[in-house]
């Protein structure tokens, strides 16, 4: 997830949220990819987070706002997953 590349981070973080074992060191990577200038590399972080139920997602998905016109289906499909995190945390 330290690549320089954005489409490498992109695939790290992807691949280490779909792990989904909670590993400290996959949450806190993807948890410093929150503040990344790409906004991409920020929803994938989010996304990677959410399915790790690491509670950062909420705030960062919060930050991120709404999926932008024109692409609101692949945004929407990293955001959703940290909504549905945050519904069942609250009880929902």
């Amino acid at each position: 997830m330290a690549d320089a590349d954005t489409d490498v981070r992109i695939a790290a973080c992807r691949q280490a949220g779909e792990t989904r074992n909670g590993d400290p060191a996959l949450t806190n990577a993807m948890a410093a990819l929150l503040h990344h200038p790409e906004r991409r590399v920020q929803l994938v972080a989010v996304y990677g987070l959410a399915l790790h139920d690491d509670e950062r997602c909420v705030e960062a998905a919060r930050l991120l706002g709404p999926p932008r016109p024109g692409f609101r289906a692949e945004e929407m499909g990293y955001l959703d997953v940290a909504w549905r995190y945050e519904w069942r945390r609250a009880g929902i």
